[in-house]
C-alpha cells in the first residue's frame, strides 16, 4: 500500500540534505511548499483559522516553514525517509525545529512506477 509522507521544517538549509536523502533512497517525487504554521503568527489573524497556510493572508512575508509531501510505495519506505531524514536533522523526538508524519492511501492513480520496479 503507498504512503503520504508530510516533513516539516524550519530551517530552509537542511531542505537540500533532506532532498538529496530521501532521492538516494528513490523517492523522486517530492513536492515541497513555502507554509506557515498558525504558531508562528503573532498576533491571531481575523481570518477563518486553519492550521497550516500555503500563502499569506496579510500579504506580508510570514516566519516560513518548509512542507515536503512524498507519495512512497510502502511503510517500509517511510521508515527508510525517517531515518535518512534523521540522519540530517538528528532525532526527531528531540528536534524542536521539524516533523514528519505519514499515512496509507488506500487509492492512488497515476503512481509513478520507480526504476526498481521497471
Amino acid at each position: 500500500m503507498a504512503y503520504m509522507i508530510m516533513l516539516l521544517l524550519e530551517q530552509s538549509e537542511q531542505l537540500k540534505p533532506v532532498l538529496e536523502s530521501w532521492q538516494a533512497l528513490g523517492v523522486d517525487e517530492i513536492t515541497f511548499v513555502e507554509s506557515t504554521c498558525a504558531h508562528l503568527h503573532a498576533p491571531p489573524r481575523a481570518h477563518i483559522p486553519i492550521r497550516f497556510m500555503f500563502e499569506s493572508v496579510s500579504g506580508e512575508r510570514e516566519a516560513c516553514t518548509l512542507t515536503l509531501f512524498a507519495v512512497v510505495a510502502d511503510e517500509a519506505t517511510v521508515h527508510a525517509c525517517i531515518d535518512a531524514t534523521e540522519a540530517v536533522i538528528g532525532d526527531l523526538e528531540a528536534a524542536p525545529t521539524a516533523m514528519i508524519a505519514a499515512w496509507p492511501l488506500p487509492v492512488v492513480k497515476g503512481f509513478p512506477q520507480s526504476e526498481r520496479e521497471a
